[in-house]
């Protein structure tokens, strides 16, 4: 009876140590030459390289995308034996052996053309010296390898033959998944192209053109959205949105395009509710199973207009474009049908934000007046399952807060370690419910070190945004909440007593300041620029408050116009704030406990159970 006992306990602890690696996601870092999967659990993650080549391979975290502070892991396999170290980079030379090995490898192998390394650690380590968090945040993966072995473990390493870095949502439930759900049979598709522009060689250049969207004689649900960007472009094409026109279009208006919002873009182009969003790094986006964007009714959109965000810093003019977006639509119809909601501060001046400050706060308020309206049929409320997060250069760290009546609820997405050339769609792991009179915030944390003047609100690149994207279900006639600081309610910064003309208008360059004298004809974006210490902390933190707590204008539209009147409103105070996250857990481990291989450990739960029921078993049959 024992000898059973005994085989059934080895052979469920060998399949729990070599167990078939089954990632959930992949990546590729070097088209033919270098390629990643992985898979999480709730505490650890396993990775899996595979790259071109006999010599050693490198993998890490980064800070930045570069080497120095990075979390590095280095292996190779020579005459059959494995080498591999965690390591820590200080510089652009040999990253130094880790004091705490928290990576450990599972297995290596060297087929004379490919090797491959699996290796686990926990996602928190502990160790803040020399280790880099793996979060839902954006991470900077960095990579590496050599045509050749090191000629020993502890001496310096060559330099890699190739290397690279790529941002990659690690932890997701959407974006890198190796399996992706089956498209119907009856699924046709829809191309939002832009018609073989010539792009301008400014800058930065939003360009507009008009679709009609083909008549078709039932409901749809559009399941899958895909970018399609020219080969090339993949850095020109920065952001693309599509908006839905609910108000008649002239059908003459299909292909007609131009840069947005100037005088020669017709009226009728006016339409600002958004459809969908994709920015520059994000992929496909699979609609959850139980959603679709309908299209094919009564209501729905019979015109679109694509908006495309070219980013030309080199302000070439031999730009040639016809990129754009693929809908994917069925009529196989899902339960429920979903919108889209822009949340944040609106795109204007009211976006101040000081220069040579390290982390500053903007703030972008959808205020509980606005969805106590808009979702008045709806008392049940809407439930959010995914956002996209979009700033610019400065933008460091987006947080979706959410608030009910004062007490602020788990939040609804974030990036602490936001990245403006990677801004993938991300579907949360829970949907969250907002209910009528919920207040939903976007706050952007931006570093302006670079800048010695300010920085404004506005489209081009070098200005700045502050939004976020939330896609939701049921539908509800809501597609914009966003709402604005008003900058002559913050002048006192410069000083008390200020008296600001009261011309129509957010522009600082318009307003200008009529007393005290000192500051007498100076335009409001001198006043702020000149007239203010902005290497004073206290007053940059100040000023911070100003611009979150004095009143704000907002818009809340719905189908483009503004038809919830919530007048101009007083930021609420959040009474209970989320508490911050609990690190009794590193307070309580040892830095440098090695982790088991993810999965490990719930295989060796499930093997123990085992032996306990073949004893069982054996006891009393």
């Amino acid at each position: 009876m024992f000898r059973v006992i005994l085989i059934v306990l080895l052979v469920t602890f060998s399949t729990a140590i070599n167990g078939k690696f089954v990632p959930t996601h992949s990546a590729v870092l070097d088209e033919d030459n270098y390629y990643l999967y992985w898979l999480y659990t709730k505490e650890t993650i396993t990775f899996e390289v595979q790259a071109k080549t006999t010599g050693y391979v490198g993998f890490g975290i980064s800070p930045n995308g570069g080497m120095a502070n990075s979390d590095i892991v280095i292996g190779w396999v020579k005459d059959g034996q494995k080498y591999f170290k965690d390591r820590f980079a200080t510089g652009k030379s040999t990253p130094v052996v880790d004091t705490s090995q928290d990576w450990t490898l599972v297995t290596a192998s060297d087929n004379g053309t490919w090797t491959s390394l699996r290796f686990t650690r926990k996602l928190k380590t502990c160790d803040t010296k020399q280790d880099i968090d793996i979060t839902e945040s954006t991470a900077r993966v960095i990579w590496s390898y050599h045509t050749a072995d090191p000629a020993s473990e502890t001496g310096t390493l060559p330099q890699h033959t190739k290397r690279g870095t790529k941002s990659l949502q690690l932890l997701s439930y959407g974006a890198g998944l190796l399996k992706t759900p089956t498209i119907p049979d009856d699924a046709i598709y829809f191309d939002i192209l832009q018609p073989n522009v010539s792009v301008p060689s400014d800058d930065t250049t939003y360009y507009c053109a008009g679709f009609k969207i083909p008549e078709y004689s039932q409901k749809h649900h559009v399941i899958k959205m895909e970018p399609v960007i020219q080969k090339g472009h993949e850095t020109l094409v920065h952001h693309i949105l599509v908006y839905a026109c609910y108000k008649p279009v002239n059908d003459s208006y299909h292909g007609f395009h131009g840069v947005c919002r100037t005088k020669n873009m017709p009226p009728e182009f006016r339409c600002f509710s958004t459809m969908f969003a994709w920015a520059i790094g994000g992929g496909a986006f699979y609609f959850p199973e139980h959603t679709g964007y309908p299209l094919g009714t009564e209501v729905s959109p019979k015109f679109l207009i694509i908006e495309t965000h070219f980013d030309n810093p080199q302000k070439r003019n031999d730009y040639v474009d016809a990129s754009g977006l693929r809908l994917t639509l069925t009529t196989k119809l899902r339960r429920y049908d979903t919108g889209i909601l822009q949340n944040g501060h609106i795109v204007n001046d009211g976006e101040i934000i000081p220069p040579g400050v390290a982390n500053f706060k903007t703030v972008g308020i959808c205020p509980s007046q606005c969805t106590s309206q808009a979702m008045a049929s709806q008392p049940q409320g809407v439930k959010v399952f995914a956002a996209l997060l979009h700033s610019h250069l400065l933008g460091r760290k987006i947080h979706v807060r959410h608030i009910r009546n004062g007490t602020e609820l788990p939040i609804i997405s974030f990036d602490n370690e936001y990245d403006f050339n990677y801004q993938e769609g991300r579907i949360l792991e829970k949907e969250v419910t907002v209910l009528p009179g919920d207040e939903i915030r976007t706050e952007c944390v931006t570093d302006s070190t670079s800048r010695t003047s300010l920085t404004l609100g506005g489209e081009s690149t070098n200005e700045e945004m502050c939004l976020s994207y939330l896609m939701f279900y049921p539908a509800i006639n809501l597609t914009d909440c966003s709402s604005s600081a008003i900058p002559q309610w913050v002048a006192d910064i410069a000083g008390p007593n200020m008296n600001i003309s009261k011309e129509p208008s957010l522009k600082l360059d318009v307003l200008h300041v009529l007393g005290p004298a000192q500051f007498a004809g100076q335009s409001l974006y001198q006043l702020f620029n000149s007239s203010v210490n902005w290497k004073d902390d206290v007053t940059v933190r100040r000023f911070e408050t100003l611009l979150a707590t004095r009143p704000r204008y907002v818009s809340c539209n719905v189908f483009g116009k503004i038809d919830y009147k919530v007048p101009m409103f007083m930021p609420s105070n959040i009474t209970k704030p989320l508490p911050v996250e609990n690190n009794d857990l590193c307070n309580a481990t040892t830095p440098g406990t090695t982790p088991q291989p993810s999965g490990v450990s719930s295989l060796m739960a499930q093997s123990i159970a085992y032996v306990f029921m073949a004893v069982f078993l054996m006891l009393f049959r």
